[in-house]
This record gives structure tokens, C-alpha cells and sequence, in this order.
């Protein structure tokens, strides 16, 4: 059992390891976990996760900021066996804009992975489409204004954070139609550090029910 919010917010810093998860997942008082949402706001998508917390604490949760918490919250058996109207957050409108609770350093990532295609990166028409962009172009003018709306804080709409992320998720890996070998290099990014970092943002943005509603490959539309 979890004893006290420091002693959770110890674990939640640890190194990942079956210890580390199966700590996580541990009960607590409800003063415990309403301390834990309150000084460490980075932990409350990981305890929402946590089958043992009360309704009461979910209930807190699901009116944060971050729409990864609250996405988080709307995806639990006990939230949805109290409020069963409240469940398919991918079915949400995927235009409306959140915000997520991002570190300045990952936020300048996405901002340089948006960058980076216009160079070294080579981006075609084709890809462009594929990544959700009309056109190149239009990946150099909307990705500069996704870029700059992360760097500020600024909400963005679901649509907008998947192209943000795939668009690094690419560029960064790549060395074909990417920046590859040039990344650390072109953005000032250790390539280690931009791995970890990316691996972080790829379990905190929310791209549920973009990729095949949005853009990608979609249903096939009955003809008319």
C-alpha cells in the first residue's frame, strides 16, 4: 500500500521496471491520493490508471486540464460504470482543442521534429498527405503554426497533436525521407535524450480516432 505522495512520487520518478508498475498500482488513503494530485500534477494521467482509486479522486480527475487524464478517467470500469454516458472519448470531436501537460523541452521537440522538413528532411506530396498535411506546403505553413502553438502552451485540436507527433516520429527516425543521421546535428537534440523524450509524448498525446477518421487510411465509403 502506499503510504504517503512522496513516497508515490518516488516510485513514479524510478526507472521502469516490473517493481516500479506493480508499486504504482497499489492502494492508498483518499487523502493520499487527493496529496499526490495536488503537488505532483505530472502523476495524475498514471493515477487515474490505478484500479484501486475512488470514484471521488476520478471525479477530480476527470476536470483536469489535461486531456490525457481525463481520456485516462473516461476509459475506466468504475468511471463508466457510474457515468456510462461519459465513455468513447475517441468519438469526440476531434477539431475541439486540448491541451496536455508537456515539459518546455518536449514541447520545443515536437516544434523541431515540425521544422525539420523544411531541411534536411525531404518531404513529398504523397507523404505529406500521409502525415494529415495537404500538401507540402501546406506541411511547411500548418506545421509552423502547430510548431509555434506548442511552444506557446497554446491548445490544439487532437488532429493537430497526432500530425505534430507523427511528423517527429518520422523525421527523427528517417534517414530517407527524414533528417536520420542529421537530426542531433540540424536541431541541437542528443539523440538519446530525443528517443526518451519521444517515447514519453507517444504515451501522453492523445491521437485516439484521428488516424483513419481524419486522415490516413479511412473506411471505405458506401458509394452512392
Amino acid at each position: 500500500m502506499i503510504k504517503s505522495a512522496d513516497e508515490y512520487k518516488r516510485w513514479f520518478d524510478a526507472p521502469d521496471s516490473t517493481e516500479r508498475v506493480r508499486k504504482l498500482w497499489e492502494p492508498a488513503a483518499v487523502e493520499t491520493w487527493l496529496e499526490v494530485i495536488e503537488r505532483f500534477p505530472e502523476c495524475r494521467a498514471e493515477v487515474a490508471w490505478n484500479r484501486e482509486v475512488p470514484l471521488a479522486v476520478l471525479e477530480l480527475l476527470r476536470q483536469d486540464e489535461d486531456e490525457n487524464v481525463r481520456w485516462h478517467v473516461r476509459t475506466r470500469a468504475t468511471w463508466l460504470g457510474a457515468h456510462p454516458g461519459d465513455g468513447e472519448p475517441w468519438k469526440d470531436d476531434p477539431s475541439t482543442p486540448i491541451q496536455l501537460r508537456l515539459a518546455e523541452d518536449e514541447r520545443a521537440l515536437l516544434r523541431a521534429g515540425l521544422n525539420e522538413w523544411g531541411g534536411p528532411a525531404r518531404c513529398t506530396e504523397e507523404f505529406a498527405l500521409a502525415m494529415g498535411f495537404e500538401s507540402v506546403a501546406d506541411l511547411f505553413a500548418s506545421g509552423g503554426r502547430i510548431g509555434d502553438a506548442i511552444l506557446a502552451g497554446v491548445p490544439l485540436s487532437r488532429t493537430d497533436w497526432t500530425r505534430a507527433l507523427l511528423a517527429t516520429e518520422v523525421v527523427l527516425l528517417s534517414n530517407v525521407i527524414g533528417s536520420g543521421w542529421d537530426w542531433q546535428t540540424t536541431t541541437g537534440f542528443d539523440d538519446a535524450a530525443t528517443l526518451s523524450m519521444l517515447r514519453s509524448l507517444q504515451r501522453r498525446i492523445v491521437t485516439g480516432g484521428v488516424i483513419g477518421e481524419v486522415f490516413g487510411t479511412r473506411p471505405a465509403r458506401p458509394q452512392p
